[in-house]
């Protein structure tokens, strides 16, 4: 813990340090920055904003999961799926977030529902591909098992696969959470009226890096608690009869 603290705090004495011969608007130092923080969060409207943004990504994040996760244990268990989406998994994977952020807005319009539509239409091959890796590498014995006793698909899913698969899900709910949100922001400073996206591009807009860096490390450490206290101790808990090997 003490070289961890050690290395923020040489890092902040650093940050400012270099602030120094910059003016605040362009270059800001930890304390001005803390400032701008202070001052978004002092206007009730900026909670407005965030909430927006959350549910947004909340709702992309949602689908995305239950639609990857679908596609993906499909394919790891049925090799006809498996060929009929592999290439598409791949051209999904290749094309840029700021296309599909261009499309859903000629799709939608200005509205809430261009944010989702691009995370989701990027998110689902992350995690299906995550999961179809995962499902490849279930035991075989313990299908096999089952198949003797005649399990049914249900209890299959439910007693063996998803147990095997917590350390994929629990991965691809972080990956599909870091990306629903960077997705976000550059979805609704594209296709929005408002949300934290629109926040930035208007600060852009008027040279204002201090304010731009303030909503980008504000909302950067709202998605961190949520991994922090929602995903993390989860994954604790689940994973609790694991041994620990590293203090």
């Amino acid at each position: 813990m003490w070289p961890g603290a050690i290395s923020v705090a040489l890092g902040l004495i650093l940050w400012q340090v270099v602030s120094i011969p910059f003016l605040p608007v362009f270059f800001p130092g930890p304390v001005a920055l803390a400032r701008c923080v202070i001052a978004i969060y002092s206007d009730p409207a900026s909670y407005v904003v965030l909430a927006q943004t959350l549910v947004e990504i909340f709702e992309g994040f949602v689908l995305s999961m239950l639609a990857g996760s679908a596609i993906g244990l499909l394919m790891g268990l049925s090799r006809t799926i498996e060929v009929f989406f592999d290439s598409w998994i791949m051209v999904l994977l290749t094309i840029p977030a700021v296309c599909w952020a261009f499309l859903s807005v000629l799709w939608f319009g200005l509205s809430g529902a261009a944010p989702v539509l691009t995370i989701v239409l990027i998110v689902i091959p992350f995690v299906a591909l995550n999961i179809w890796e995962g499902t490849k590498a279930v035991e075989k014995n313990l299908l096999e098992m089952g198949s003797v006793y005649r399990a049914g698909r249900s209890l299959m899913l439910r007693k063996v696969l998803i147990p095997q698969l917590m350390p994929y899900i629990f991965s691809s709910l972080r990956i599909a959470l870091s990306l629903s949100w960077k997705i976000a922001l550059v979805a609704e400073a594209f296709g929005a009226t408002s949300g934290v996206g629109q926040k930035l591009i208007y600060w852009f807009q008027d040279t204002r890096v201090d304010m731009m860096l303030a909503w980008g490390l504000s909302f950067m450490i709202v998605m961190a608690l949520i991994d922090l206290l929602v995903f993390r101790l989860w994954a604790r808990r689940s994973f609790a009869w694991r041994p620990q090997f590293a203090t």
